[in-house]
């Protein structure tokens, strides 16, 4: 019995020790990748410092008001590539990352909406650009913008909302929203300690291009190696643990924008229960299920458009979530028109 029982302690202290080896190791691969990634891909835009955190701020183009992009949950200023630099042909226009996210230093802490506004306030006051502002928020990002306008309304002289999440979706959609917000946190706070060790990065998990992009070779390249970043898992950890306050009934509804300049871009294919259904039939899914999904994003795309009584809806035909990527030249006439037409507008040609 003691040969035995000295037996099993070796194979524990082995397999401890082999463990934490295999920690270390994966820990030192994760940081010599993250050095060589960053070394390859330097950030395009600046570092300016918001109270002791830098974020990276892209800006191209010249005039007044400046276009402001807010990307989507997890994302990055890259995911505006497709229509940066050509909105920019006629305007100022920046894009910039969150903390944790792209290029921007990471924070501990999870923040509001509020704070977001904040933060970016104070980004673009630190990088002297004035207002006014017309903001764009993709996705969550959408969320973002309003609260810049509920915090600086003297300072946006209009919103363009693109596919944006909707404060109370969760409830909306409940209970199939229930489940997936819940599952999707566990699946990123557990991707968070992994991605520690090189073992998201050895997975490709956060890689830009698991799924067919309308984005160059070369940035999806420069977003997986931002998005390898231990500070993204992070990050998003951070903002779903926000996100998910929208599953408690008592979420206030969107604020209302009074009578903002507002345009509302819909991703076609998420409101197109015909699609709906054939998607449904082809994964095995519940078709009527995922028709009362789409009745709900219909639904609160068009509650957004109602928070303004000078709104503008526009549903994008042959478009995902990504309407900036999927349908790039659409994007840009649409927006561009959209922002010749608000009074007062100074653009350099």
């Amino acid at each position: 019995m003691k040969f035995v029982s000295s037996r099993l302690l070796r194979y524990l202290l082995f397999g401890l020790a082999s463990a934490y080896l295999a920690v270390l190791a994966g820990g030192v691969y994760q940081t010599e990748r993250t050095s060589v990634d960053l070394a390859a891909f330097p950030p395009p835009g600046r570092m300016i410092s918001v109270n002791g955190v830098n974020l990276h701020l892209y800006c191209l183009g010249s005039g007044s008001p400046t276009l402001v992009l807010e990307a989507g949950l997890g994302e990055n200023v890259l995911s505006w590539y497709p229509v940066h630099a050509k909105l920019a042909q006629t305007m100022r226009v920046c894009a910039y990352d969150r903390p944790g996210l792209g290029w921007s230093d990471p924070i501990d802490a999870a923040i509001l909406p509020e704070e977001v506004a904040e933060n970016l306030h104070t980004l673009l006051n630190n990088a002297d650009i004035a207002p006014p502002f017309v903001l764009i928020g993709h996705s969550r990002g959408g969320i973002y913008v309003r609260a810049f306008y509920c915090r600086f309304p003297e300072q946006t002289q209009a919103i363009v909302l693109v596919d944006s999440t909707h404060e109370q979706s969760p409830m909306h959609q409940y209970p199939y929203a229930s489940w997936d917000y819940r599952k999707q946190a566990l699946q990123i706070a557990i991707a968070e300690p992994l991605s520690r060790i090189g073992f998201v990065r050895l997975l490709g998990i956060a890689d830009a291009d698991r799924r067919p992009s309308p984005l160059p070779a070369a940035i999806l390249a420069a977003k997986t190696a931002v998005q390898n970043r231990t500070d993204t898992a992070h990050a998003v950890v951070n903002e779903i643990a926000v996100m998910r306050q929208g599953l408690d009934p008592s979420t206030p509804p969107p604020s209302s924008l009074g009578n903002l300049p507002l345009l509302v871009l819909t991703a076609g294919n998420l409101v197109d229960p015909d699609l709906a259904a054939r998607e449904a039939e082809k994964a095995g899914k519940n078709v009527e299920a995922e028709q009362a999904l789409v009745r709900d994003q219909q639904a609160e795309q068009d509650d957004l458009a109602r928070l303004s009584s000078n709104s503008l809806h526009i549903i994008v035909r042959n478009s995902g979530h990504f309407i900036m990527q999927d349908q790039a030249d659409e994007f840009v006439g649409v927006v561009s028109e959209f922002v010749l037409g608000i009074p007062h507008i100074n653009l350099a040609r």
